[in-house]
């Protein structure tokens, strides 16, 4: 606390002797006329009132709306003390003592209330505003915690070993994708395994990496349990990429799997070698048509198979959600 605070927090205590020597003065005393009553009342009260204004519009100068709310609080209590000294100089026309009474009743009443709008609302919310940000602090010092341990549980230690089996490249390549695999879950929230379809794209994808040595760009968007349907679907999809990683001579193969209201939808793309589709010999159409065109026919899908020599391949798959009739 700065020095000009502490003196204007010492005349702030000052304020209820003040105001109590007012009042007794009140009681005690004849009453002035409304002329002596109302600057005396308005420098007796300025005086109490006065250091606690300064200070708390000190300490809301960087809280605009704080300010404003302290400004709302001041200008109401000094429109209650305008009021009642015009009511007391109308009556003053009739009783002089009846009028320095409304009028210093008035001023009490704007005083308590400048009072307590300048320390109780102000310091309400500042003691607010630092409970909210030392809770926010502990919240983050708790979040660095924490990725600072799964950092040195998974990557740090990934690390490590990568340093260890340099030599074994295919090895330090599966060890870099599972690690990839379990950064990216953690990230981003992604559900522990289940039965519904997008973890298990997600095991078919991460099988796939690790028995090919090939990356998968899997993205999902909704899911949906494993009706039948859906596992002839799977099944659709977890064939395209064995092609892909079997035939297609890439590191990587993208897959963009949507369960929609009605349908699934997959989209299964390498940049690979490619083959002509027209030609029914060869190692993938024997995959084509078995594993995937037959699993999805049978549900009343469509799989289309959009390839030419050296330009890669496209497998599209559309699955209705409510099986075969």
């Amino acid at each position: 606390m700065r020095r000009d605070e502490r003196w204007l927090m010492l005349l702030g205590c000052l304020g209820p002797a003040e105001f109590a020597g007012l009042l007794w003065l009140a009681e005690r005393t004849p009453s002035p006329p409304l002329p002596v009553a109302v600057p005396v009342a308005s420098l007796v009260i300025a005086a109490a009132v006065g250091p606690w204004i300064a200070l708390a519009a000190g300490r809301l100068h960087t809280e605009p709306s704080a300010g404003r709310a302290l400004r709302r609080v001041i200008g109401v209590a000094a429109l209650i003390a305008a009021a009642g000294t015009v009511l007391a100089a109308l009556i003053g026309t009739d009783s002089a003592d009846e009028s320095s009474s409304v009028a210093l009743l008035a001023i009490l009443v704007a005083g308590a209330l400048a009072l307590v709008g300048a320390v109780l609302l102000p310091w309400t919310f500042l003691l607010a505003r630092t409970l909210t940000t030392e809770r926010a602090a502990r919240a983050r010092a708790e979040e660095r915690a924490q990725v600072a341990t799964h950092l040195h549980d998974s990557v740090l230690q990934a690390l490590t070993l990568v340093y260890k089996r340099a030599d074994d490249a295919r090895a330090v390549r599966a060890l870099t994708r599972a690690t990839e695999r379990d950064l990216r879950a953690w990230l981003y929230g992604t559900p522990p395994a289940g039965d519904d379809l997008a973890t298990q794209l997600r095991q078919v994808a991460a099988q796939i990496e690790d028995r090919y040595d090939i990356t998968v760009g899997l993205s999902t968007v909704g899911t949906c349990q494993l009706t039948p349907p859906a596992q002839a679907f799977l099944g659709a999809v977890g064939e395209a990429l064995t092609n892909a990683a079997r035939h297609a001579a890439v590191p990587q193969v993208s897959v963009y799997a949507e369960v929609a209201d009605t349908e699934l939808l997959a989209l299964v793309r390498d940049r690979g070698r490619g083959f002509d589709p027209a030609v029914h010999t060869g190692p993938h159409q024997r995959g084509i048509a078995d594993s995937i065109e037959a699993r999805i026919r049978q549900h009343r899908g469509t799989a289309t198979i959009r390839s030419a020599p050296g330009d890669g391949t496209e497998v599209e798959l559309h699955m209705p959600l409510d099986g075969p009739r």
